[in-house]
């Protein structure tokens, strides 16, 4: 397991043979740290008014939620389905906790505190799954259930570049392996991050309006 710190200054040198300043902005502790804190922050937010947004639902089952802005979105209407509580209790939940462990790592990295790679490992792990989670409630939320959550959207609009960034960050430190870093293709993917993860939301943003055409065509 690699225990070296993942953000030392001389290692990342080594690791992407490039001086400081050239540095991709997910090797500068400072950029990452603060990427990692505002998404992290903005995430829980959205996941603390999801859960507020639950239980008062719970206590008032004819609730009109602040989220609950159309028949084509509305938050309240995706809590009413067996999905919204995949491990019998509310998603959002999930995301409370969850986005708690990255901000935390992200106020570390602007403290200049030298993190060891199995640290950001982890982390890739948990958004890895965090992924899976949120692309399988978007397509539940879209395509079985046919009414779409704005928080949860929210969610998936941190989520995935996050998830795009800190593999970006592994890759180029070294901490997925020397094969990795060394590899010309995965330097050019990970160097594109922000491209792959504007890429991956404006295909989610383009399904979601082809699916709910009928709305969106009325807006014109």
């Amino acid at each position: 397991m690699n225990t070296a710190p993942a953000l030392a200054d001389d290692d990342l040198d080594d690791a992407i043979d490039a001086p400081p300043r050239k540095r991709p902005w997910v090797l500068r502790p400072t950029a990452m740290g603060v990427f990692l804190i505002v998404t992290s922050v903005i995430g829980f937010i959205s996941s603390f008014a999801l859960s507020v947004e639950k239980y008062e639902k719970l206590e008032n089952p004819d609730a009109v939620l602040s989220c609950d802005l159309n028949p084509f979105f509305s938050c309240g209407s995706v809590m009413e389905y067996p999905q919204s509580q995949l491990f019998g209790f509310p998603n959002q939940l999930l995301g409370v906790a969850a986005f708690i462990v990255p901000l935390l790592i992200g106020v570390l990295l602007v403290a200049r505190t030298k993190l060891p790679g199995w640290i950001m490992i982890g982390l890739n792990i948990g958004l890895a799954l965090g992924v899976v989670l949120v692309m399988f409630l978007y397509y539940t939320s879209i395509y079985v259930i046919g009414v779409g959550c704005p928080w949860c959207m929210v969610v998936w609009t941190m989520t995935i570049p996050m998830f795009c960034a800190v593999t970006a960050h592994n890759a180029l430190a070294g901490n997925f392996g020397r094969g990795v870093r060394d590899s010309a293709v995965v330097t050019v993917l990970a160097r594109e991050n922000v491209a792959i993860a504007v890429v991956w939301l404006l295909i989610i943003a383009t399904t979601i309006v082809v699916q709910f055409w009928n709305f969106f065509a009325t807006l014109f």
